[in-house]
């Protein structure tokens, strides 16, 4: 948008957005006029749709059915361009799809379009916004061609878009870590640019042989799958493609970035455990884990089945301070398993709420963690602090400064032995 110069009070100043037809009698009206109107509707819609954010709103689960057949249930989303994407349920059949041009490590196939059928891979499933024309309309000239339809229906199209994760990851770990590479660009296969955008549509380059898929900006993502030469679904990841209702992914310095990145880091977390409950799950397919890991009795059971380092014993927290380790967990990212430093806790009375934390700090995750974190000192701190107070009390050269003492003085106040102010 253009910078305005030397705008007065009381004047009109022209702003971005779609324009729309000024209608008075005696006009003589167009289909680009009436088009203009419909632009300008759907340009406002948009705008309004991005202040609640982009994802899912509810439903639209895919889930295996006969075959190559995939079962979308109904539900509604919103792209990261504002269009609203509401289905009820659909079944989409793989077997049918054209495979487009692609891009280094990354191709796009128009699931249904065409004959023919993806090949064997691994692809991320979205829907994009679309119109379906329906019937003819009367005109004034008689036919006028293929463009001549009565309304035109919402509607949606199915795309897969194809992963080529980098050559030598391994077979088994390839969800763990293509989940990583989707959710937290920065970890794992992604590495992204100084500034750039987090976030499962944007591309991103991964050495020279792979990338994070570069979708639009109309995509809503839906799943990660992989898929046999019959277009038969091996397994299907729901919660690595997408993502609950939340501002759009973007750089650290965004304002929202912090509610979006916690939105991404607790899909890894419903990712990990859909995949740890499963039947083939062993402790080579878990090369990340999430930050921070809500688990139930059984979940916990199964975890120290598969992965070794898991705590033996949790610290039971009251509600406030279990409460806090979690909403606080979801600002880390995700941990390499292999000298990953794990803690546990309970929630007070309620044996089947349990976290898992996960660090790599040498105080462990577990640092602070019990005690609320971010408005409590931990036991190694408030005791440095006790240390520097105690040097003050005998004044010498080189001795703390007043601002060392009001910071040690500060952060005894949050000891944890202390209540919380």
């Amino acid at each position: 948008m253009a910078t305005v110069l030397n705008a007065r009070l009381n004047q009109v100043i022209a702003v971005g957005g779609e324009p729309r037809s000024a209608f008075f009698n005696g006009r003589m009206l167009s289909a680009e006029d009436l088009t203009r109107e419909q632009a300008a509707r759907d340009d406002a819609e948009a705008r309004l749709a991005r202040l609640v954010g982009c994802g899912v709103a509810e439903g639209l689960t895919v889930t295996g059915g006969t075959g190559s057949v995939l079962h979308i249930s109904a539900g509604l989303g919103v792209t990261p361009s504002g269009a609203v994407i509401d289905i009820g349920n659909l079944d989409l059949d793989l077997s049918s799809a054209g495979r487009g041009a692609s891009f280094s490590g990354f191709g796009n196939c128009a699931a249904g379009l065409a004959e023919g059928q993806p090949l064997a891979g691994l692809y991320l499933l979205t829907l994009t916004p679309a119109w379906s024309g329906q019937g003819r309309a009367a005109t004034l000239l008689g036919e006028v061609g293929a463009c001549n339809r009565r309304t035109q229906q919402p509607a949606v199209r199915a795309r897969l878009v194809e992963v080529q994760p980098p050559a030598g990851l391994g077979a088994a770990s390839v969800r763990n870590e293509l989940a990583v590479a989707l959710l937290s660009p920065g970890q794992g296969l992604a590495a992204a640019p100084e500034g750039g955008r987090v976030g499962w549509w944007m591309r991103q380059r991964v050495g020279s042989s792979a990338a994070v898929p570069g979708l639009t900006a109309d995509e809503l993502p839906l799943a990660l799958l992989q898929i046999d030469a019959a277009a038969r679904p091996l397994w299907i990841d729901t919660d690595s493609a997408r993502r609950r209702l939340a501002a759009p992914p973007g750089g650290a310095g965004d304002a929202m970035w912090p509610e979006s990145w916690a939105v991404e880091m607790q899909a890894f977390a419903a990712q990990f455990v859909a995949e740890l409950m499963g039947a083939k799950a062993n402790a080579a397919a878990f090369v990340w884990l999430p930050p921070t890991l809500p688990l139930t009795a059984a979940q916990l059971a199964k975890l120290r089945a598969v992965v070794p380092g898991v705590p033996g014993t949790a610290e039971v927290l009251n509600r406030s301070r279990f409460a806090r380790a979690l909403i606080e967990g979801w600002d880390g990212a995700p941990v390499r398993r292999q000298g990953a430093a794990l803690y546990l806790a309970r929630l007070e009375g309620q044996p089947e709420r349990l976290l898992l934390r996960a660090g790599t700090g040498a105080g462990g995750p577990g640092d602070g963690m019990g005690t609320g974190g971010g408005e409590r000192t931990s036991a190694k701190v408030a005791s440095a602090a006790a240390r520097v107070l105690a040097a003050g009390r005998q004044p010498r050269a080189g001795g703390p400064s007043k601002d060392e003492l009001a910071a040690a003085a500060s952060a005894l106040t949050q000891a944890p032995d202390r209540k919380n102010r």
